[in-house]
């Protein structure tokens, strides 16, 4: 967002401070500065106060309704993030990280064909922002439309080839086309870019394990679970592994600890049945054990990769 452009039209006095006595005039652009500094500080409700103060001045201040949007979205209220964002994009149209953030709140909502829509306008008004590209490339994605989705994220990395989301969104596309080899090249880049990129760690594991490299792929989920001990996904994966090499007590550990994590994580039940189920009689030693496993009757299919998706302040 280009605020230097905005400052002759927010002129407004607004308060800024914790007590009377500490409390300064601020123009609105200088209270859209100090909310968003406690904004990507982290400091969430500072800056949604801020932001609020803005509204109470000018209710209809589209940069703050939309940063009050983002922190809906960041606080898993995807509903309120959408209707603020919606009435952000009533007041000005053509703001293309409006377009992309509703984009996400409504793929975060299971609404992604109304998410496709608003990250290609976002890129229609601004055909450089890379991370509309990149988070269009995973709502084709999820689609099913996986050509459409490398050449998004070929598009994203051709503006921004340092965007370490966008090789690894590559990546996942590539991978659900069984291009294997470039999928691994795509994390590779991502890891080279962004070396604790636990996600991409684990996932290049997963392409690894298919091509039949399990050795490099036990690697790199030892690699995101150091980056990430609470990462489920990765000590399932890890599991997996294990199994196909054997190793059943090493791999029953992971997927304890995966269960222990996330309790209702179907994946790890699948991938335990995978393991297990054909080789209980050898496996299975104690009704510990056997109880353990026995969860895996009711598990559900498969739920996709994760996706790195990017918000815009």
């Amino acid at each position: 967002m280009d605020k230097t452009k905005k400052a002759s039209k927010l002129e407004r006095p607004v308060q800024s401070a914790n007590s009377p006595s500490e409390r300064q005039t601020l123009t609105l652009q200088q209270a859209l500065d100090l909310g968003l500094q406690h904004h990507t500080a982290g400091d969430l409700v500072k800056a949604e106060s801020i932001y609020q103060q803005i509204l109470q001045t000018n209710p209809n201040q589209p940069e703050a309704l939309h940063l009050l949007g983002v922190i809906s979205h960041q606080n898993e209220e995807y509903d309120t993030a959408v209707n603020r964002i919606t009435k952000v994009l009533f007041l000005k149209p053509d703001f293309p990280e409006a377009h992309s953030n509703l984009g996400f709140s409504l793929q975060k909502l299971g609404k992604l064909d109304e998410a496709v829509d608003h990250y290609q306008k976002a890129v229609a008004i601004n055909p450089d922002y890379a991370e509309a590209h990149s988070n269009l490339g995973v709502a084709l994605q999820k689609l099913g439309q996986l050509e459409e989705a490398v050449t998004s994220c070929c598009k994203a990395l051709i503006i921004n080839p340092k965007f370490a989301g966008a090789h690894y969104n590559l990546g996942n596309a590539l991978k659900e086309l069984e291009r294997l080899n470039e999928a691994v090249a795509s994390y590779q880049k991502a890891l080279s870019i962004k070396p604790d990129f636990a996600e991409a760690h684990s996932n290049l594991g997963n392409v690894l394990k298919e091509l039949g490299r399990l050795d490099e792929a036990i690697t790199h989920y030892h690699k995101a679970l150091a980056i990430k001990p609470d990462y489920a996904e990765g000590h399932s994966n890890l599991g997996n592994v294990l199994g196909e090499l054997g190793r059943f007590d090493e791999a029953i550990t992971c997927y304890q600890k995966a269960i222990d994590i996330k309790p209702n994580f179907v994946e790890t039940f699948n991938n335990m049945g995978l393991t297990f189920l054909p080789l209980c009689h050898d496996v299975v030693t104690n009704h510990q054990e056997i109880s353990f496993i026995e969860e895996i009757i009711d598990a559900l299919p498969t739920p996709p990769e994760p996706d790195i998706l990017r918000l815009q302040l």
